[in-house]
């Protein structure tokens, strides 16, 4: 197994370790509910995912950094070998690797933003203005004038005048997060599933084509012998 093949399952496997854990809590809310959903288990799943936006700068970096281990070493893969295994399942693990990543900016980032920020919600530990985003939008607004200032002047404007959730709105968005999450752990399976086969593949082939030429070989000194005769 190589090095990329190597890099790419250890990092799938690590990310897919992470959302087990937060498929403890997602369960709650989405599979097997005989009873309505209550408000103890609504702050349970807020408060997990909370521990993560309110936890240290160095934690989170490092979890991007493995995900963009993962999606580098997929793109060398996919790159380098120019292969036909490579094509299909290092091609297909990129796409699947484009759906987390889509899910995550678009879904989950912004239902925890939005839990964050709620100011009827008990689990928020967080003030306006101390999260990440908010102060990149702040440095970006103190330091560009032109069209990137203004946006980042609007995203803030958006941030400070959030509006509450009512009940429906907050198990909606902790059951759509959840929902994605669920959809990113099984991409990540398919990931790990696939750089496996491409490895058990290419070994196969490997394989086989030193099996043959040690047959090529051994055959050729009977051929050459029978030629002199």
């Amino acid at each position: 197994m190589g090095f990329l093949t190597s890099a790419a399952l250890v990092s799938s496997s690590f990310l897919l370790g992470t959302l087990f854990t937060s498929l403890l809590w997602d369960s709650t809310v989405l599979y097997g509910l005989t009873a309505p959903i209550s408000e103890e288990t609504i702050e349970a799943v807020e408060n997990y995912y909370l521990t993560w936006w309110n936890g240290g700068m160095a934690v989170k970096s490092f979890m991007h950094i493995v995900m963009v281990v993962l999606f580098l070493s997929l793109i060398a893969k996919w790159a380098r070998k120019g292969s036909e295994t490579a094509y299909y399942f290092s091609g297909a693990s990129i796409v699947a690797l484009v759906v987390c990543a889509a899910l995550y900016i678009t879904v989950t980032l912004p239902s925890i933003r939005h839990i964050a920020k709620d100011p009827f919600n008990k689990s928020a530990l967080i003030l306006p203005g101390e999260d990440f985003f908010t102060r990149m939008q702040q440095w970006l607004a103190d330091r560009n004038s032109g069209t990137l200032g203004n946006r980042a002047r609007e995203n803030m404007k958006l941030l400070a005048n959030i509006e509450p959730m009512d009940w429906m709105q907050r198990v909606q968005h902790v059951q759509v997060m959840s929902a994605a999450n669920t959809i990113i752990a099984v991409l990540l399976v398919g990931v790990v599933v696939l750089q496996v086969s491409e490895w058990y593949v290419e070994d196969t082939i490997v394989r086989e084509a030193e099996e043959e030429a040690r047959k090529q070989q051994a055959a050729a000194p009977v051929t050459v012998e029978k030629k002199k005769q």
